[in-house]
């Protein structure tokens, strides 16, 4: 299947528009772009509230060149500075976009699924993932020595025309967000978004998704697991 076109997920997310028809199509029939770009939308969204830096004032570069004994900038270079601040985000986010989608299986991943070549870390808890009520199979997820990211393996899952999706829930069951897609198969490495355990996303959560282009919880779980506080 030919996926949609990194640059357009992340330009769509940094935008916050919506895809055109024929990718609106595209993307409710395949689970792969419509992760990438969930992901890509709730990056872009943390990117959103940092801070931008202000420019200094002319009595500041003042004092910072006579400090270090370089000539004055002159106004064109103050202000190409300050242009340089101002569309730095943007590009951090399309450039952190691509890195982000560039994992997940379309070439491009999640969003956080990452790929690890240090194979020594040792987690620092082992959370047994358990079948919900009426569900049936089971797995791991690793909480690592950084405890910014999950190893997870699951066995005796089938996702028949849907697919699977890992997600943090918050312990007031209302909120969540999601990790990634996750491929029964091979498992994966997630990052956690800063602060998120302390915030009380301990809940790991595998669920079964529909094609059905909506990105949010179908409500559908199928084996949990909880962090330890």
């Amino acid at each position: 299947m030919t996926h949609l076109d990194e640059e357009l997920l992340a330009q769509w997310a940094l935008e916050g528009t919506d895809p055109d028809p024929d990718a609106a199509d595209h993307l409710a029939t395949c689970a792969e772009c419509r992760a990438a770009l969930s992901e890509l939308r709730a990056l872009s969204g943390e990117l959103r509230e940092v801070p931008e830096l202000s420019t200094p004032s002319t009595a500041v570069w003042s004092g910072i060149t006579t400090e270090l004994g370089l000539d004055s900038p002159s106004t064109q270079q103050q202000t190409a500075a300050a242009q340089g601040r101002r569309y730095g985000r943007g590009m951090l986010a399309l450039a952190a976009g691509v890195a982000v989608i560039a994992g997940i299986g379309i070439g491009l991943g999640a969003a956080q699924v990452l790929d690890r070549d240090d194979k020594t870390t040792q987690p620092v808890a082992v959370v047994q993932l358990e079948p919900l009520p009426g569900k049936s199979g089971g797995g791991t997820a690793d909480l690592i020595q950084s405890g910014n990211e999950l190893q997870v393996s699951v066995e005796g899952l089938d996702a028949g025309d849907g697919y699977f999706e890992l997600w943090l829930i918050n312990a007031d069951g209302e909120r969540m967000v999601s990790l990634g897609v996750l491929d029964p198969a091979t498992g994966g490495t997630f990052r956690i978004p800063d602060n998120a355990t302390a915030e009380g996303y301990r809940i790991v959560d595998v669920s079964l998704e529909p094609n059905d282009g909506n990105p949010a919880h179908s409500r559908d779980s199928v084996v949990r697991g909880t962090l330890p506080s």
